[in-house]
């Protein structure tokens, strides 16, 4: 008989969970059928779930049902962003990097499995900016990836602007706070002083073939505002921040699914806390 991975170590460790299990814990938790749902998964939190990822888009799509929608932020593997600061020879290597095809190019790895599996569903569809990229899978995901690729994919046209307009959820499946990828979108609209912006070139795939083109978009990465720079706020993670405005406004409610811990919070009331925050330490 082959035992599960060496990091269980207790009994309860060795339960497995499977597909009708899980979906009967995001129902009590709260998930609903017809739900529009942004996902963020840490699978480890699971344990040892039969089916893996798999399995978790398999019982998603169980509990939102056909009129039901996920969404997650994918970003892209092998994007350039950083490749302004790279010794000029690093620099000179991205110019043959392939170019961003939303068909094809991967989501990043450090955003967990969830993503790419997503993303490479029959019938997901992915949206066109090669750096804030997202992917959805259901009757409303054409609408919230309706934005042109060089708009601004944080703001209000964006998909997370949609996903608050739809009256969308944010479900956190084993993921930390810090994860909350909403919160980028509360920063973007909140109407405060000293926000930061990027700008970069990335490649993209045309009509006419690859062309790098020129994109500026809210620092999400090194600190959308000077967070590290107010010591009386003593930020380590500015989203973990952020998301802890949202508990704290009962924007969510938490309970187990499985061994981990899930969270699901109603989006337009996360934005509205965060933005609240924000324009009283902003």
């Amino acid at each position: 008989m082959a035992l599960p991975p060496e990091r269980f170590t207790t009994a309860a460790d060795f339960v497995p969970l499977t597909r009708p299990p899980l979906a009967e814990a995001l129902r009590h938790l709260g998930v609903r059928e017809g739900d529009t749902l942004m996902v963020h998964v840490r699978l480890s939190g699971l344990r040892w779930l039969i089916g893996g990822m798999d399995a978790v888009v398999y019982a998603l799509r169980d509990v939102v049902g056909a009129a039901g929608t996920l969404l997650a932020f994918c970003g892209w593997e092998d994007s350039p962003y950083h490749r302004a600061l790279l010794p000029p020879a690093w620099q000179d290597a991205y110019r043959h990097i392939p170019a961003f095809d939303p068909a094809t190019s991967s989501a990043r790895r450090d955003f967990g499995r969830f993503p790419e599996r997503l993303r490479t569903w029959p019938g997901a569809v992915r949206s066109g900016h090669p750096e804030v990229s997202f992917t959805a899978l259901g009757p409303r995901a054409d609408w919230l990836l309706e934005d042109p690729f060089d708009a601004d994919p944080w703001g209000a046209s964006g998909p997370l602007g949609r996903l608050v307009r739809a009256g969308g959820r944010v479900l956190l499946l084993g993921a930390p706070l810090k994860t909350m990828t909403l919160c980028h979108h509360a920063e973007a609209i909140a109407p405060v002083a000293g926000k930061r912006f990027r700008d970069y070139r990335m490649p993209v795939l045309t009509a006419d073939g690859p062309q790098w083109r020129d994109f500026r978009t809210l620092d999400t990465y090194y600190g959308a505002l000077p967070y590290y720079e107010r010591a009386d706020l003593a930020i380590s993670s500015p989203v973990d921040r952020l998301a802890q405005q949202a508990v704290a406004a009962k924007a969510g409610v938490s309970g187990r699914v499985g061994a981990a811990t899930g969270w699901l919070f109603e989006a337009p009331l996360v934005v509205e806390a965060v933005v609240g925050w924000l324009k009283r330490n902003f």
